[in-house]
């Protein structure tokens, strides 16, 4: 299945290229929404710089964009490991994307498009996980790191006792190793306790 995995790894990477948030800002006028707050191109930055709305716009897409090379895969190959790559090359082409000079965002979204995907249950680990901490702090990237974790390890306990195929346990351990990568910075300040609450009014920034 080796075609399975090119395709794939060569789809994913470039729908996950596709930066939603930077091109809807320019739509929208409001620049490149690199250039404040978080310098990143995803639905929370964009919340902040175009509010609520565009920011959903921007998750679905990414979402969108995390889900289609593994749908791709599945209809034309029984290839789990081509779902898998597809999946983890769309989460690095968000956070790497060749369309808007390899500075993209942190790859929650997209991951969790690519996880819908491929096993639906490991959605519900992430947001049964991460909606109490979002509804009860307020800090999106704790919610979205607890999420991911608790994702990851739904996910490679279902592979290994036989709930899905083992390569799902690569797609567990990926998206996981990346989204936190994504959110080094982050990481760093909530070790520090000055990590940013959401807030539901745009930046002035």
């Amino acid at each position: 299945m080796i075609e399975a995995w090119i395709v794939g790894g060569v789809i994913g990477y470039l729908l996950g290229s596709i930066p939603t948030g930077l091109w809807i800002g320019r739509w929208r006028g409001g620049g490149d929404i690199r250039q404040s707050g978080s310098g990143r191109t995803g639905a929370t930055n964009t919340f902040r710089t175009l509010g609520l709305r565009w920011s959903v716009t921007v998750l679905i897409l990414d979402a969108v964009k995390g889900a289609l090379p593994i749908l791709i895969v599945m209809a034309v190959w029984n290839s789990p490991t081509g779902e898998v790559i597809g999946g983890l090359a769309a989460v690095v082409g968000h956070q790497f994307p060749l369309y808007a000079g390899f500075r993209g965002g942190r790859g929650a979204a997209t991951a969790m498009g690519a996880m819908i995907a491929i096993m639906p249950m490991g959605a519900l680990f992430a947001l049964g996980s991460a909606l109490p901490i979002l509804l009860g702090i307020k800090v999106m990237s704790l919610a979205t790191l607890t999420g991911a974790t608790s994702a990851a390890i739904g996910i490679a306990l279902l592979a290994a006792y036989g709930g899905a195929p083992d390569a799902y346990i690569g797609f567990a351990v990926g998206t996981w190793a990346l989204v936190v990568a994504g959110h080094k910075d982050n990481v760093e300040r909530i070790a520090a306790g000055t990590e940013r609450v959401l807030s539901m009014r745009r930046s002035a920034t």
